[in-house]
């Protein structure tokens, strides 16, 4: 079976999703610990809108519950269960139909966004690198790509589609009159800082300055866009001199404290200073909105923005809907009849076995040549019976379909 616990931008705010984010580091060693209990195999998505831990387990051999799993979770992250109301489970084409409309931009923050095929991408990688992917997760995500794909090429669903990036420019412009007159401050060199910055030039901005933990990515996306690099030990100073703050990093804790932006307020004589966090876990402390003249803005913040822009590809989502109910049923049919693999194995060696067995004892003082054409017909007759049987059991099942009739039929045809 497949499974997915998670929990995204619509089921949980951001104090609760920031505490569940997973860096590499934190797959690497989460995964081991599903494995140890069973699991085969795993992958985890964790985006700034959602942590979605997907995995395979043999249910035929006494899987663990979806509460397992939570608790080994919450263990992991040292979470109080309280927190369980936040996250969601399920199973088999339930799993499919959610991955394939997050693959497909349908269950974003921001419909239709492209962003999160390259996350999908790198959950995949990371799970690969590390050798904790399985088969049946592997086909799941790539056929999620795929259908996130046609998608894409179909239907007009990205056509105008607003990026959490695109969003933070858009409320800034509205916060602030004459945008490109403020000088704008970027944490971060990312891709969701390079889509900033583009953003901010459509704004006819110019005034940048890029801050990275690694100057090398700072210095490169500075080249490109004509920006100005400073150090990350720089950031107290430079809340001096820019006007607007668009942090989009990986850090756990907040680059911003209360402290730092008061100072710098004293400074400034409280002249406005705008943060738009597009960062989870958040890089500005939740106490730093309380102070004067000093605007935090989050990506939940940015939401009403996103569904603005929604009303334009309502039309898109019922073509994009069909799509991907043929996408996930042909994947259905693929995963169904997988359950079913090692039970045709065993018939087909149970019967060849049997069949050469019976045959070595009825002819064994015969000539070779004799021999060889009885083993030829007892092959074609063994093939004829398992193809029949085979045929029998997937009629049975309804083409693994069926859960509790292919538990029989394991049961049945089961090595001892």
């Amino acid at each position: 079976m497949i499974g997915l616990l998670g929990l995204n931008h619509k089921s949980a705010p951001i104090e609760v999703r920031e505490r569940f984010v997973f860096c590499e580091e934190d797959i690497k060693r989460f995964i081991p610990l599903l494995k140890l209990n069973g699991v085969t195999g795993a992958i985890v998505l964790s985006t700034c809108n959602r942590t979605e831990v997907y995995y395979e387990m043999n249910e035929f051999v006494v899987p663990l519950t979806p509460s397992d799993i939570e608790n080994l979770l919450f263990t992991f992250r040292k979470a109080n269960k309280e927190v369980r109301k936040y996250f969601y489970h399920k199973e088999n084409e339930a799993v499919a139909v959610h991955l394939f409309h997050v693959g497909s931009g349908l269950d974003s923050m921001a419909l239709g966004e492209y962003q999160i095929v390259g996350q999908i991408k790198t959950a995949i990688q990371i799970s690969k690198t590390h050798k904790l992917i399985s088969c049946g997760l592997s086909k799941l995500f790539d056929d999620a790509l795929k259908a996130g794909k046609q998608v894409r090429t179909e239907t007009a669903l990205n056509l105008g589609a607003v990026s959490i990036s695109y969003a933070g420019v858009e409320l800034a412009s509205k916060k602030l009159h004459h945008l490109n007159t403020h000088p704008v401050l970027l944490v971060g060199a990312g891709q969701t800082s390079e889509l900033t910055i583009q953003n901010l030039i459509k704004k006819s901005c110019s005034l940048f300055t890029i801050v990275n933990r690694t100057r090398e990515k700072a210095e490169e996306l500075a080249e490109k866009y004509h920006a100005t690099v400073a150090e990350i030990d720089q950031l107290a100073e430079l809340l001096l001199i820019n006007d607007i703050v668009i942090t989009s990093t990986a850090s756990k804790k907040p680059l911003f404290d209360v402290q730092m932006v008061k100072d710098a307020m004293v400074k400034r004589e409280d002249k406005p200073l705008f943060f738009i966090d597009l960062s989870v876990p958040r890089n500005v402390a939740m106490e730093v909105g309380d102070l004067d003249h000093v605007h935090v803005y989050d990506v939940d913040a940015l939401n009403h923005v996103i569904e603005n822009n929604l009303e334009k590809r309502k039309g898109e989502i019922f073509l994009a809907e069909q799509m991907i109910a043929a996408s996930v049923a042909e994947f259905m049919k693929w995963f169904n009849i997988r359950a079913l693999a090692p039970t045709f194995r065993t018939i087909s060696t149970s019967f060849q076995e049997a069949s050469k067995n019976v045959l070595d004892g009825m002819i064994k003082n015969r000539e070779d040549e004799e021999y060889e054409r009885a083993l030829e017909y007892g092959d074609l007759i063994t093939k004829k019976l398992i193809g029949m049987m085979i045929e029998n059991i997937k009629s049975v099942t309804d083409n693994g379909c069926n859960r509790e009739y292919i538990t029989v039929v394991n049961q049945l045809f089961a090595q001892n």
